[in-house]
């Protein structure tokens, strides 16, 4: 058992409609009607041409609000990183899965010393306001959050 399964983090590989990268999202009015279950960091790779010269992949961090019929509501609370290649031979990005999921929750959670290992509840909870769901950041704090990744990125890093 890993560290993140002892502190209620999970990951899991993603496969169908989200895939492409599109999430579905619930009209204003349906979210009324549902729950929400857990916040998610989903990861895919990013298409996004770069700058950089050398080999280089690009990771994008949606944040989503799982709800109880299984839909997934995007939050405005995008994310990401790009790794480049360094040295002599082919591009490896191979990483364990503990090294990437720790590497994304690193980037979703608050940049302050201070309140290191915190993620920044207050602006979940308002993006998840602003999409039409009732919740607030106390609440927020005691759901899982999974990091979820897709099958581009499993196979790239290697995992």
């Amino acid at each position: 058992m890993s560290d993140f399964d002892e502190k209620g983090f999970h990951y899991a590989p993603l496969h169908g409609e989200y895939e492409s990268g599109t999430f579905p999202v619930l009209p204003h009015t349906m979210v009324s009607t549902l729950n929400a279950m857990s916040i998610a960091a989903v990861c895919d790779m990013d298409e996004t041409l770069t700058d950089n010269l050398r080999p280089s992949i690009s990771v994008k961090i949606t944040q989503c609000i799982l709800m109880s019929d299984g839909s997934m509501i995007s939050l405005d609370l995008d994310r990401g990183f790009t790794a480049i290649s360094h040295g002599p031979g082919p591009a490896r990005w191979r990483r364990s899965s503990d090294e990437l999921i720790a590497e994304i929750l690193d980037l979703v959670r608050i940049d302050d010393p201070e309140r290191s290992g915190d993620h920044p509840w207050d602006e979940i909870a308002a993006a998840a306001q602003r999409r039409g769901i009732d919740i607030d950041a106390a609440r927020l704090k005691q759901m899982p959050y999974q990091v979820l990744l897709s099958d581009r990125v499993i196979r790239m890093f290697e995992i």
